[in-house]
């Protein structure tokens, strides 16, 4: 019987790459963006903890992005 390959999980948000791998996400590796060669590609294995963090990490996005929208 054969393995199932672990699923990956392409980012394509450089700060959110490096927020992921700060809570301690596994960096599969990166790529250059087909559409845009400039920009990289990030590849994670993709786990529930991972999911759990994105999630994590949009919601603190949209309370500083409320934040300082307030404060301006």
């Amino acid at each position: 019987m054969s393995e199932e390959k672990p699923r990956k999980k392409n980012i394509y948000k450089r700060q959110l790459a490096h927020d992921l791998i700060k809570l301690g996400n596994t960096l599969s590796h990166s790529m250059r963006n087909r559409e845009r060669p400039q920009y990289q590609v990030f590849v994670f294995y993709e786990d529930d903890k991972l999911i759990e963090d994105m999630l994590y990490l949009a919601e603190r996005y949209r309370m500083e992005r409320k934040y300082n929208k307030n404060n301006k």
